[in-house]
């Protein structure tokens, strides 16, 4: 243990003190290390043991080098000597996890080793890295982009998705054109822009086992159409149809093959003060998935080898009671449930109430609103696990949430936001097991004093009510900002209305942070709650837990 500790406070503070932009050989390096720390312990109120490895730490080091049209990199990733908790155990190794070379030129564009792509709103295919989450489906492959002009882009790729610190048994292959049309037809002189879209993307998984005639190759398509104005009205839609495959489950397919499709709608309007976007998105068995066993829910509990990028389309909220009831997209078929997707969508609204109205006052008020509400289909099933839907049919309820936020400054020194959510939260569907629904109202009071530029402090209260589940919570936390480098909060989550009068919990914290430049130090001791963690309406579970967190993050 100590000489992991000592190895890490090395690279640590070698990293902290002597990295900066370098020029080698005529190229530039650049990079960044990350690295979060923890030490779990027992908690006999939550009933937690401490684990026979109390220390964890997840490790990243990325270096990057660019010399004229040719750049190369890798990220280094260590987890010692086990990934935090929450985290998939296929993180269980320090070695070398990615790397890539690069060629841009004006027109071509050439990655080989590890990349990162999406082909239109990512519902077909979409790799990217996330660390809080413990995502990352990078292809391991060759990808080509070319601009035969400045209004068109044609990308091909082949490769197989990142998985842990290997890579899947499937191989995919993709092609995406993006083009302008107003451009296309000689159209320049008109300020609006019309983009259509294609992309294709194959599959392919050798199959061994003894079933007969058992498809091997997987293809799914998209088309989408986009519109951009200078009036401020701005529309786009996409479909998607993924190919025929088996169900698995259990690690074994069904003997049936299922297709599935996605749909997506965007409309809005933006003009100085006002903004409004509404979303629809329509999902119909559309996980797909790089390898054929982690499309099974028993098998990939940690969102790994997904090829498709299909969020919560909710509002992502900022608060510790507002984050408990979150909602995950629903797009697979459970023929225990019934449930082969989801259908909703959700509304955005932004209003500045001006400077020296009776809203507004003397600094103005801005108001945000938003509503989400997502449905199953209304899917008929027979007995030979065959199904039917309407493709606007809405079935069982699973989500909705409205709420609004009031963002006002009161004085040079003095700011408020007031937000208000109610919520409607199927736990059964989300979360599973025998829950019944949810109601929850929160309030949310967040006050920010300036003492001066570098100094101010912040106060947070808010208030869960809910009549179910573990009902009532309140929170509150104080946050002290120091000369723009330290900050030091506390603060605490009360489960103080649950049923089980043992069972109501205080989860504390208490932290602090130290920036400067381009790096940051953040320490803090308290409790986990256990629960859904989502980032970009993604999300894993974490375990609850108590105990030390270490997090340092540098760039050069």
């Amino acid at each position: 243990m100590r000489k992991i500790l000592g190895t890490l406070t090395a690279v640590f503070l070698v990293s902290a003190t002597a990295f900066g932009q370098v020029e080698v050989g005529g190229g530039t390096f650049s990079g960044g290390i990350e690295s979060t720390s923890q030490w779990y312990q027992s908690d006999e109120d939550l009933g937690i043991d401490q684990p026979k490895d109390p220390f964890r730490s997840n490790n990243y080091i990325r270096l990057d080098y660019n010399y004229g049209k040719f750049s190369a990199g890798l990220q280094y990733e260590a987890y010692l000597p086990t990934a935090l908790e929450g985290y998939s155990p296929r993180f269980n190794d320090n070695k070398i996890a990615t790397y890539y070379i690069n060629y841009k030129g004006e027109q071509l564009d050439i990655t080989a080793g590890y990349f990162y792509e999406q082909f239109g709103s990512g519902l077909i295919l979409r790799s990217w890295e996330d660390r809080q989450i413990g995502i990352n489906n990078a292809i391991k492959g060759v990808k080509v982009a070319y601009t035969p002009n400045d209004y068109t882009t044609i990308k091909a790729l082949i490769g197989k998705n990142r998985l842990g610190f290997e890579t899947t048994e499937g191989t995919l292959g993709g092609l995406d054109i993006e083009t302008n049309l107003m451009r296309l037809f000689n159209k320049e002189s008109l300020s609006n822009a019309v983009t259509a879209g294609f992309s294709y993307v194959g599959q392919n998984e050798k199959y061994t086992g003894p079933i007969e005639d058992f498809p091997q190759n997987y293809n799914n398509y998209s088309a989408r159409l986009g519109y951009s104005g200078n009036s401020g009205i701005y529309a786009n839609a996409e479909y998607v149809y993924k190919g025929e495959r088996p169900l698995i489950s259990g690690g074994q397919p069904s003997e049936k093959y299922y297709d599935g499709n996605a749909f997506l709608f965007n409309l809005g309007y933006s003009t100085k003060g006002f903004g409004i976007n509404t979303t629809f998105r329509r999902l119909e068995n559309m996980g797909i998935y790089g390898e054929r066993d982690m499309s099974d829910p028993a098998l990939n509990s940690y969102n790994e080898a997904i090829v498709n990028y299909l969020p919560a389309l909710t509002k992502q909220h900022d608060y510790l009671l507002t984050n408990i009831y979150v909602y995950q997209s629903q797009p697979n078929i459970d023929f225990n449930t019934h449930e082969v997707g989801e259908i909703g969508g959700q509304v955005d609204i932004f209003y500045n109430f001006k400077k020296g109205t009776a809203l507004g006052g003397q600094y103005g008020t801005k108001l945000a609103v938003n509503a989400s509400y997502w449905n199953g289909l209304n899917a008929k099933f027979d007995n030979d696990m065959n199904y039917k839907t309407n493709f606007f049919d809405f079935g069982r309820k699973f989500f909705h949430d409205v709420n609004f936020e009031i963002n006002k400054k009161w004085t040079p020194k003095f700011s408020s936001i007031i937000t208000y959510m109610h919520q409607y939260y199927d736990k059964a569907i989300v979360e599973g097991g025998n829950y019944s629904h949810i109601i929850a109202n929160v309030v949310v009071g967040d006050f920010l004093y300036k003492f001066n530029t570098n100094n101010s402090v912040r106060f947070e209260l808010q208030h869960l009510q809910t009549k179910r589940d573990k009902k009532n919570w309140a929170a509150a936390l104080v946050e002290y900002n120091l000369n723009q480098k330290w900050n030091f909060y506390v603060g605490d989550n009360y489960n103080y209305g649950n049923d089980d009068k043992d069972k109501r919990f205080h989860y504390y914290m208490v932290g602090g942070s130290y920036s400067k430049e381009s790096t940051r130090v953040a320490v803090n001791y308290g409790r986990q709650r256990g629960g859904l963690i989502c980032v970009g309406g993604v999300c894993r579970y974490v375990p609850e837990n108590t105990g030390f967190t270490l997090s340092l993050v540098k760039t050069f």
